[in-house]
């Protein structure tokens, strides 16, 4: 595969500064299944496969008609990775500075990057980063309504790389839930790869939803890195069902005591994708809880991957921390892989994991056809009812029925391997 990368900044200290980080890159280049934290899934090897070449010049920002969702939400709306508009008229704030909205500029990067040096995608994206916005909501900001990033994909991408950030800072006694909405709309096959930095301050909370609309083709790699402070909260979904390639790698880190962090997902995975989704969880302060909760479907030789890690630290007394992964496989030909771990150094804690795999249940099918239900039909129902347990904590009734027609349209089963 070749790579043709061109840093777009005119000669200067940011220019070197890029050239800098992409020479880092390009001695290591993509992650492949010699690193440990790559085995499952060798992105080296996947890039190679399904393209020739990967560039950055003349990405398209194309003008493009958005259809929003039919209920009220502010919006930020991103074309091919690139700040197009935001609205948040309908919170009606009476001082406009509670909320900013701003293209993500260099500076603001380096700050964010410095821990995370060695990330070979990071280099990468920090080398080309072109696009993201930063998002500030100021202290005492409570929203009445969510905020859906609706990240539209179009025009010719073929053979594309997408470098983009995301930076988003809830202030002291906030709150917001935010929607990501994938719409992929786009010609030719495209790699994103992209950094999300959250900071949630002091006695502040966020939900977080990932949600594509439709099919994609196309290969996403995403690193989140969440700061949690005193009484915060974080949770995050991820619902991707129905993209190709993602990797999804989370590191949250519960700096505050009395802070909470949450991961769930509920996948359904066919025609070969593959998707795995990563999360480091420390536990940095006493009295904090964490909660995994990661289920996937799979068929049709896809390939589904968890890896999630407790970290908890010697002074981080009063600990409560649960992980667990579910897989269930339809056919013989999908593969489900976990790597779930535990590190401890205090001794005052409750910390618990667990990573199951198998088939249908025979008794819950049986019991199902003998009610005059279809085997088919009965299927689904419990495919359904396995997915949709991640969602039994979702308040926002707007964004759970959109998450419960994502399942209905992603969960096409045909026919079972016996």
């Amino acid at each position: 595969m070749e790579l043709n990368f061109k840093i777009k900044d005119k000669p200067g200290k940011n220019f070197t500064q890029r050239e800098a980080y992409l020479s880092i890159f390009k001695k290591k280049g993509f992650p492949n299944k010699r690193e440990e934290e790559w085995k499952f899934t060798d992105l080296e090897k996947i890039l190679n496969d399904n393209f020739k070449e990967l560039s950055n010049e003349k990405l398209e920002k194309k003008a493009t008609n958005f259809k929003n969702l039919s209920f009220n939400h502010n919006s930020i709306k991103l074309v091919n990775g690139k700040l197009e508009s935001f609205d948040f008229k309908l919170e009606n704030f009476k001082n406009k500075n509670m909320v900013l909205v701003k293209e993500f500029d260099f500076d603001t990067h380096l700050n964010l990057v410095k821990n995370l040096r060695e990330n070979q995608m990071q280099n990468l994206n920090t080398a080309l980063q072109d696009g993201g916005f930063s998002l500030n909501i100021n202290s005492e900001c409570k929203f009445k309504y969510p905020i859906v990033i609706y990240n539209y994909f179009s025009g010719n991408l073929k053979n594309k790389i997408i470098n983009n950030s995301k930076h988003i800072n809830i202030s002291k006694n906030s709150n917001a839930t935010i929607m990501e909405y994938l719409i992929d709309e786009s010609q030719g096959s495209f790699f994103k790869n992209t950094f999300k930095y959250f900071n949630i301050d002091e006695d502040s909370s966020l939900n977080y939803f990932f949600i594509n609309k439709d099919q994609s083709k196309n290969f996403f790699y995403e690193f989140l890195d969440a700061k949690l402070s005193t009484n915060a909260n974080f949770k995050k979904y991820i619902f991707s069902s129905g993209v190709k390639f993602c990797k999804f790698e989370n590191s949250i880190q519960l700096k505050g005591t009395n802070s909470r962090g949450e991961v769930y997902s509920g996948l359904f995975l066919k025609q070969h994708n593959h998707q795995e989704i990563k999360i480091n969880i420390q536990h940095l302060k006493p009295n904090c809880q964490s909660h995994q909760d990661i289920k996937k479907v799979l068929t049709e030789g896809s390939k589904g991957v968890f890896q999630g890690k407790i970290f908890v630290d010697q002074v981080a007394q009063k600990t409560n921390a649960y992980q667990l992964s579910k897989g269930l496989l339809l056919d013989e030909n999908t593969e489900f892989n976990t790597k779930p771990e535990l590190e401890i150094y205090a001794d005052d804690v409750k910390c618990s994991h667990g990573s199951t795999s198998g088939n249908i249940d025979k008794d819950a099918l049986f019991y199902l056809k003998a009610r005059g239900i279809k085997e088919k039909e009965a299927i689904k129902m419990i495919i359904k009812g396995f997915l949709e347990s991640v969602l039994k904590n979702i308040e926002n009734n707007e964004i759970l029925n959109i998450l419960l027609n994502h399942f209905n349209t992603h969960i096409k089963y045909e026919s079972r391997s016996n």
